[in-house]
């Protein structure tokens, strides 16, 4: 007996389970096109289209607003190309704007504070803050926006710092002309200027990396049904390492992973018309990144619960958590939320489809596909740190 054997007997096993089947084929489709359907209107159909003018509040303190920041920052936003985008209104203070967009008035407030015009004037990186609204598209412009004027400023003081304190009027004097000849502002949908991603789309790709950690509790349950039907001691006793059995397994549930993936990519395609974009071998590498995730996952939680039941649940509330906070539900606009996300596998696969499916640079492409590889070998060491010292064996 060696590994392929243990791989194969442990596939046959887990498709005679109508219930594994039903969950980790047919209800990732049926997802899919329930949320591709019902939330097309609000998320697109895969063509271009045009944000809605931004309404911003702009709170500045009375020395902000004197400075040469402050002015910059009045030309930036009366430039021609700017106002296309934005309806600014000037609003008195944080707890204003606050309640502005608590009641819709404005979709995104900009502060503008006496410390970043200190900052800048000694020379040194500048930030604007910013409270973001309601629509994650409008605070995306919003932002977009805002970060380019920061980038000027940012330009300035960096001059300032070469030149020396002599050249700050100079540098002043260009932010304003800078700022107002932003001209070059566009909006456009990422990727490719006539495309971006549809609803179905979207929760193909979300649902794809959903259910293949889902495949992970597959594991956790083969792990655990050896224990407590004890049949693990008769497999340990014949001539096998315990090695062996722990890979074997692994590798059929990997193999149920990967046939998970490829059915969900073929059948979105086929029926529901998703387009995964023009990189077939990079999906594959993607979904391969997914299943070491998943299975990493799974040997962790099953090694360090102590029971199936504790086990399952514990797994099924960690994919829940990833998938909600990388926008696998809904996307979500909360910064800290997006920086939080930016630690799990969901949030890394879904980018890494999202910009196959938006035909972007390959260098964007590959950036997503490094940081979920990077997220899968943390994963995989602490699999194998604990593996090292729990062991899979019966007790």
């Amino acid at each position: 007996m060696n590994i392929w054997h243990i791989c194969i007997f442990e596939l046959r096993r887990i498709l005679k389970i109508r219930s594994v089947v039903i969950n980790l084929f047919v209800l990732p489709l049926l997802l899919i096109f329930i949320l591709g359907t019902a939330l097309s209107s609000a998320m697109g159909t895969g063509k271009e289209s045009i944000p809605d003018v931004v309404h911003v509040g702009i709170v500045q303190s009375a020395e902000a607003t004197s400075s040469p920041v402050g002015e910059a920052l009045n030309v930036f936003v009366a430039a021609p190309e700017v106002a296309k985008m934005l309806k600014v209104q000037q609003i008195s203070s944080q707890e204003e704007a606050v309640n502005a967009l608590k009641q819709g008035e404005i979709n995104f407030a900009v502060i503008l504070t006496s410390d970043t015009v200190k900052q800048w004037m000694a020379g040194e990186e500048a930030k604007l803050q910013w409270i973001l609204g309601k629509d994650s598209t409008l605070n995306v412009v919003g932002q977009t926006l805002f970060t380019r004027f920061t980038d000027e400023l940012n330009r300035q003081a960096a001059m300032v710092k070469v030149l020396g304190s002599e050249a700050m009027g100079t540098a002043a004097a260009q932010v304003d002309t800078k700022s107002a000849g932003q001209s070059n502002v566009t909006v456009t949908s990422p990727g490719q200027s006539d495309q971006s991603y549809s609803a179905s789309q979207y929760y193909a790709a979300a649902m794809l990396a959903m259910f293949m950690l889902y495949s992970g509790m597959t594991t956790i349950n083969s792990l655990f049904t050896e224990k407590d039907k004890r049949t693990l001691a008769r497999l340990q006793a014949a001539p096998v390492g315990n090695g062996v059995i722990f890979a074997g397994k692994i590798a059929g549930n990997s193999l149920l992973a990967f046939m998970q993936a490829i059915i969900i990519v073929l059948m979105t395609h086929v029926l529901f018309g998703v387009d995964w974009g023009g990189h077939p071998w990079l999906i594959v590498l993607v979904c391969v990144l997914i299943t070491l995730a998943s299975m990493t996952l799974g040997v962790i939680v099953a090694f360090i619960s102590k029971s199936a039941a504790s086990a399952t649940a514990l797994m099924q509330s960690i994919i829940i958590v990833m998938t909600f906070i990388s926008g696998g539900f809904t996307p979500i606009a909360v910064d800290f939320v997006q920086r939080i996300s930016e630690f799990t596998v969901n949030h890394w696969a879904l980018q890494s489809f999202l910009s196959m499916m938006l035909g972007s640079s390959l260098d964007e492409i590959t950036h997503n596909m490094w940081m979920l590889g990077a997220v899968c070998a943390v994963l995989a060491a602490a699999a194998a740190v604990i593996y090292r010292k729990v062991g899979y064996r019966y007790e």
